[in-house]
């Protein structure tokens, strides 16, 4: 299976466009922007990544995933060995990661636990 991203390559002057289309400043030109933005959306450059750096890319997120979760049990751990409260705070303190990835990690129920 191929994989593929997609970029948009703005020049100067289409970018400055795209800006005001998107800060809605300009509005008055609706219809060439129209244009315009349907050119640009329904051309863009196709990347073509390799299986290999597809592969690389799927397995070190997992890594990095299954960092976070284990630094996580073990925060949980080393709160509840302490009889102090566990909280996203707290486990994110002691686990040495951030906040939301304790919040994406672990629901409340499981704090509860």
């Amino acid at each position: 299976m191929e994989h593929f991203k997609y970029r948009l390559d703005l020049e100067e002057n289409e970018l400055k466009l795209l800006q005001k289309i998107l800060d809605k400043v300009d509005v008055n030109d609706l219809e060439e922007n129209t244009t315009f933005l349907s050119s640009l959306v329904n051309n863009p450059k196709k990347i073509r990544y390799s299986h290999k750096k597809y592969g690389a890319t799927v397995k070190a997120t997992e890594v990095r995933t299954n960092n976070a979760k284990d630094k996580i049990k073990s925060a949980i751990a080393i709160l509840k060995k302490q009889n102090k409260s566990i909280t996203y705070y707290s486990i994110s303190k002691v686990g040495a990661v951030s906040y939301q990835t304790v919040k994406k990690y672990i629901s409340l129920n499981e704090i509860k636990e």
